[in-house]
C-alpha cells in the first residue's frame, strides 16, 4: 500500500505510451494520508484517502500526487500519458502482461475489422447511391493513378534506352 511506503522503498513506474517504458524509483518521501476530496463525506459514506509520493527516478526527483493510500497500484496521467505506479513487482508483472495481451488481441482482430470495413462499405453503397458513386469515382481515380505511374515508368525506361543507343552509335 502506498501509505506504507518508507524512504528508499522501491517503486515501479510503467509509462504506457506508444512504446511502454518501465522505470524503477526509490521513495524519498510519502505524505500523511489525506482525504481525496475537500468536501466532507455524507453520512455513512467512506472518504477515500490519498498520499503524495516523492521518488528519485533516473537521478531526478519526481512527485506522484493523489495516489490511493490503501492500494498498491495506481493509474495516473501525466503529460497526456497513462502511467501505472506500484510498489509491488508482481502487480507490475501483471500490468505488463495485461498490456501485452491487449496488443496481441488487437493484432489478432485486424482481419475481422478489415472485413467489417468492407461489409459496411457494401451496405453503405446499397443504402446510399451518393456514397456508391463516390466510391466508384475514387476507385477510378486510383486506377488512373496506377496507369499513369506505369506509363511514367515505361517512358523513363524508354528514355534511358534511347540514351544508351545514342551512346553506342558514337
Amino acid at each position: 500500500m502506498f501509505q506504507s511506503l518508507r524512504q528508499n522503498s522501491q517503486i515501479f513506474i510503467l509509462h504506457k505510451g506508444d512504446s511502454p517504458v518501465l522505470e524503477i524509483g526509490y521513495v524519498v518521501n510519502v505524505s500523511m494520508p489525506k482525504p481525496k476530496y475537500a468536501v466532507p463525506p455524507t453520512f455513512g459514506q467512506v472518504q477515500d484517502m490519498v498520499v503524495d509520493v516523492t521518488a528519485k527516478v533516473d537521478g531526478q526527483i519526481v512527485n506522484y500526487t493523489m495516489l490511493p493510500a490503501n492500494q498498491d497500484v495506481a493509474d495516473t496521467y501525466s503529460n497526456n500519458e497513462n502511467i501505472v505506479i506500484t510498489d509491488n513487482r508482481e502487480a507490475m508483472n501483471a500490468e505488463i502482461i495485461s498490456t501485452k495481451q491487449k496488443s496481441i488481441d488487437i493484432l489478432n482482430s485486424i482481419e475481422t475489422h478489415k472485413n467489417t470495413i468492407s461489409d459496411c462499405d457494401k451496405i453503405l453503397s446499397e443504402l446510399n447511391p451518393e456514397y456508391a458513386e463516390k466510391q466508384q469515382q475514387q476507385s477510378e481515380i486510383n486506377s488512373l493513378k496506377s496507369q499513369l505511374m506505369d506509363v511514367t515508368t515505361t517512358l523513363s525506361s524508354l528514355t534511358q534506352l534511347i540514351k544508351e543507343l545514342k551512346e553506342e552509335k558514337k
